[in-house]
This record gives structure tokens, sequence and C-alpha cells, in this order.
């Protein structure tokens, strides 16, 4: 499944995974979703343990330091105060 969503947002629980020797650990809920748009497309969630959650953070700032490189290097960057 390939759409577009304009906001993203991220909380801890309500899932958990189950941990070897017993007990659970609370997942990160991340919901990609559609607000203030003319057609909005369902909303999308995943599941994430921690450590990925905390790897995906980091991935997504790297993307947006590339992102905003890029775009800059093309002349095509406005900053917004």
């Amino acid at each position: 499944m390939n759409d577009y969503r304009f906001e993203i947002e991220a909380s801890a629980g309500p899932a958990r995974a189950g941990l070897v020797g017993g007990g659970a650990q609370l997942l990160v809920r991340v919901r990609l979703f559609d607000l203030g748009v003319d057609d909005p497309q369902p909303d999308a969630y995943t599941d994430l343990r921690p450590r990925d959650a905390r790897h995906l953070a980091l991935e997504l700032l790297a993307a947006a330091e590339d992102a905003e490189w890029q775009t800059e290097q093309a002349g095509r960057w406005e900053r917004t105060q």
C-alpha cells in the first residue's frame, strides 16, 4: 500500500509485546493520518518496539536534514519565520 498522509503522531501504547521470561513491554504506536484535507484517507497505524522507534526517529531526522539540504542546493528552499 502506498498512500500519502499529511500528519503523523506517536504515543506510548496501548499495544504490548511479550518479553522472554514473562512480562510485557509497552510499544510505541505511530499513527499516520489526514487532517483538514478534502479527501482524507483512512488512518494507518503501526506499533514499534522502543528500540525500533528510536531507530526510526533517527532515520526521520537524517532524512529531514537531507531533504532540506537538497532543496536548498536546488535553490528552491524558502525559510519561513
